[in-house]
């Protein structure tokens, strides 16, 4: 009766997608009602173990099916996103201020890096996952912990093709790097040459980014099949489960928000200043969910209010849309390795803790422009490190909320950052003038 309850269940998904339901709505009815039918089923059907054993391959059929699929983006997503990205670059006026484009990408990627131990700490403060399991889903990791030597040098792309067979998806990333620096350094000599295969790229970026539409747009019919599964195994811990980590990321975004005003307040522009001045944009963020739909505000906000370099006030917003993410890129995929690392009673060390912040900076290059791009950037961590990607899908039915205070705190680290730059570009100008004085 159940699996026929599911079938009708995924087919009303269906009917509310086709009649234009907004995809978030979706996702939260999903989420809602495969805790009510798993939570039923755990409920009515006990002691008839082969009734539950097929109605959990039924939810492990839906959920493992959609999680495989996210795999498969992983892949392709990296690869072309990056070598895009860096592509990119000669066309973004970086090379006019090249100190300050260096200082900016630098910083950022290392905030980024830094807000991901702040997740891991704020995670395992709420101890998240205890409680949790997910069933049908292989909870060994696929590779164990060596150290940070072997980690690092596993992450090596030795052999491309290799990593792409294995979804060893640092060492693409490495690679992915490796070859559009080298496509960069080609093309401001030799354009021409460039030119074909910029375009693959590029088509090849968008053909991905269709694909992960295609997929992202199953979301609904994964979270459902994953949540069922879940809280039939688990019953009411699983949406407390959820509960936690809802408060556990706001709590670490908080910080990450905490830790870059303490930045500002060393270069000079008090908390007070810069939130009366940053708060349009913030709020632009917070609701729209979208850094490249914040872009102009974020811009205009660096520029008239703030009054920083015109060339750091275009570059940064928009090198901020594609690299850094302080929270989809930092706390979100950490928090996620807490879970997964919880569930499957592993000991989180502050060796992984510092190799968890060496991913998720690179990992969060070149992501942006890509549906589920916090998802993505989670799939890269998790692939590295051995864990399941199902962790992923048990949280998406409040991604919705988490990513307005998501968006907010990767604009806001943007902002902080350029700010941050411009402030001390200024003090090495006033000190160059003052030595020349002195001469």
């Amino acid at each position: 009766m159940y699996i026929v309850i599911f079938i009708a269940l995924l087919l009303a998904l269906y009917v509310l997608q086709r009649k234009g339901m907004k995809f978030n709505g979706l996702v939260l009815i999903a989420l809602v009602v495969g805790v009510v039918l798993g939570a039923l089923a755990r409920f009515s059907l006990v002691g008839e173990s082969e009734a539950m054993a097929d109605l959990s391959s039924a939810f492990h059929l839906i959920g493992a099916g959609y999680i495989d699929l996210l795999k498969m983006l992983v892949i392709p997503l990296v690869f072309t996103s990056l070598v895009s990205a860096l592509l990119s670059l000669s066309d973004k006026g970086a090379a006019n201020f090249r100190a300050s484009a260096i200082r900016f990408v630098a910083m950022l990627l290392i905030l980024t890096g830094i807000s991901a131990g702040i997740g891991m700490l704020v995670g395992k403060v709420f101890n998240l996952g205890a409680g949790l399991v997910i069933p049908g889903v292989d909870l060994q990791p696929s590779h164990h912990y060596t150290g940070v030597v072997d980690t690092i040098l596993g992450m090596l792309p030795t052999n491309p093709i290799a990593a792409m067979a294995s979804g060893n998806a640092a060492a693409l990333a490495l690679f992915s790097i490796f070859i559009g620096a080298a496509a960069l350094v080609v093309k401001k000599s030799k354009v021409a040459d460039v030119k074909p295969f910029e375009s693959f790229i590029q088509s090849a970026f968008e053909i991905s980014k269709q694909l992960a539409r295609f997929v992202v747009a199953l979301t609904p019919y994964g979270v459902l099949a994953l949540i069922a599964n879940v809280a039939s195994a688990t019953g009411a811990s699983s949406l407390l489960s959820v509960l936690s980590y809802l408060v556990a990321i706001y709590v670490a975004m908080a910080i990450v928000f905490a830790l870059h005003l303490v930045i500002l307040a060393t270069q000079g522009v008090s908390p007070a200043y810069y939130l009366k001045n940053a708060y349009k944009a913030l709020l632009v963020a917070f609701t729209t969910r979208s850094s490249f739909g914040t872009l102009p505000v974020t811009e205009e906000t660096l520029r008239q209010k703030f009054k920083v370099h015109p060339d750091l006030a275009t570059f940064a917003p928009t090198i901020g849309s594609s690299i850094g993410f302080n929270a989809c890129a930092g706390v979100f995929p950490a928090m996620l390795v807490v879970m997964a690392m919880t569930i499957m009673h592993q000991p989180i060390t502050w060796q992984i803790i510092m190799m968890v912040m060496f991913i998720n900076a690179i990992a969060s290059l070149g992501i942006s422009g890509i549906p589920g791009t916090a998802s993505i950037a989670a799939a890269v961590t998790l692939s590295t490190l051995g864990l399941p990607y199902a962790i992923i899908a048990i949280v998406q039915g409040v991604d919705p909320i988490v990513d307005m205070g998501r968006t907010a705190t990767n604009v806001n680290g943007v902002m902080a950052t350029a700010l941050t730059v411009d402030k001390y570009l200024e003090k090495e100008e006033s000190n160059s003038v003052a030595e020349v004085q002195a001469v």
